[in-house]
């Protein structure tokens, strides 16, 4: 099982890969570069690994919480999760493919944002929200 400090780790990197793929995927050029490919093969394995340790772990332990409040929480919580994971599976599969024109790069930029700006936003509520709630008990 990861301690807190892991899951914190966890979403500073996370965080980071978005930070930098959110000024790549800008490029159309860097689409199919190898690196930005590998960069975004392990964004996807980082989010995906910890979205599930969180739903299995995190979401587990909180919604079982005797505060209604906190098992409340838990649960929306838990609905991001799962519509981050269904975008998210969707989303990966638009990268790294060779003949991509300028309207599906333009849509993928789009995409892009819209799913760093999911994820980071997840990651900010997580350290305020869920994060104490753990340490609160």
């Amino acid at each position: 099982m990861y301690s807190l400090d892991e899951l914190k780790k966890q979403n500073q990197d996370i965080s980071a890969l978005c930070d930098v793929l959110s000024l790549l995927m800008e490029h159309r050029a860097l689409h199919t570069n190898p690196y930005v490919c590998d960069l975004m093969s392990r964004f996807r394995e980082k989010v995906w690994m910890h979205l599930v340790f969180e739903d299995n772990t995190i979401y587990a332990e909180l919604a079982r919480h005797h505060n209604p409040k906190i098992s409340e929480t838990a649960r929306e919580f838990h609905d991001s999760a799962r519509q981050i994971k269904q975008r998210f599976s969707g989303y990966v599969k638009h990268w790294c493919v060779p003949d991509i024109n300028d309207r599906q790069h333009r849509d993928l930029v789009e995409e892009s944002r819209a799913i760093f700006g999911l994820i980071q936003e997840r990651i900010r509520y997580e350290n305020e929200h869920i994060f104490p709630l753990i340490t609160a008990d």
